[in-house]
C-alpha cells in the first residue's frame, strides 16, 4: 500500500508558483524551492520530476485561473467593445506587482523548460481568440469600422494586453494605464 502524501498539492503549487512568479525559473533555486514550499526533494521529484515539473504545473495552475478570468469577462454576451474594455480595465497593478506569470514565462523564453514556453504560446492565444471573438461582435453591433481587419485588431489588443503587463513591471502608474486603454479603446470605435 502507498503511503499517503504529507502534502496538499495545490498548496505546493501555490507556493511554488508565488516564488517562479516572483524570481524567474533560474531565479528560484531548488534548495530555495524545497525550502518554500515544504517538500523535500525526494517528493519534489517523485511528484513533479524535478524542477522543469515543478513550474509547468504550477505554469497550468496559473493558467487555469488567468483563463478563467478572460473567460468570465470575455464570453459576455453580447460580445463587443465594453467586454474588450472591462478585461483591459480589470487588471491592477498593486504595491507588489510582479507581472504576468505567463507573459513572464513568454518573455524567458530561453530559461524556461520548453513544455512551459508552449503553454504559455497557447494560453496566450486563447486570449487573441477571445478577443477575435469579441472584435467580431463589435464588426456585427456596428462598434467597429465595417473594414476592420479582426485577426489584425485582435494581435494588436493582444500586445496591447501584454504590454499593459510589461509596463506594470516599468513603473506605470494605474492612472497612466488607464490613460493607455482610454485612447485604445477611442482607436477601436467605429468612425
Amino acid at each position: 500500500m502507498a503511503r499517503p502524501r504529507g502534502y496538499d498539492r495545490d498548496t505546493v503549487l501555490d507556493k511554488a508558483m508565488s516564488m517562479f512568479w516572483r524570481l524567474g525559473y533560474e531565479g528560484a533555486h531548488l534548495a530555495a524551492l524545497v525550502e518554500h514550499t515544504g517538500l523535500n526533494r525526494f517528493s519534489l521529484y517523485k511528484e513533479f520530476g524535478g524542477k522543469a515539473g515543478l513550474y509547468e504545473a504550477a505554469l497550468d495552475r496559473f493558467l487555469g485561473y488567468l483563463l478563467s478570468q478572460y473567460r468570465d469577462i470575455l464570453t459576455v454576451q453580447p460580445q463587443g467593445l465594453e467586454n474588450i474594455e472591462a478585461v483591459l480595465r480589470s487588471l491592477q497593478y498593486g504595491s507588489e506587482y510582479y507581472g504576468c506569470f505567463m507573459i513572464n514565462t513568454l518573455t524567458q523564453r530561453d530559461s524556461v523548460p520548453p513544455g512551459a514556453y508552449d503553454r504559455a504560446v497557447a494560453g496566450a492565444g486563447e486570449i487573441e481568440a477571445l478577443y477575435r471573438a469579441n472584435l467580431a461582435g463589435a464588426l456585427a453591433r456596428g462598434q467597429i469600422a465595417a473594414a476592420s481587419d479582426i485577426a489584425g485588431l485582435g494581435k494588436m489588443l493582444q500586445t496591447l494586453d501584454q504590454g499593459l503587463h510589461i509596463q506594470g513591471l516599468a513603473g506605470t502608474t494605474d492612472a497612466q494605464k488607464d490613460a493607455i486603454i482610454t485612447a485604445a479603446m477611442a482607436g477601436l470605435q467605429a468612425r
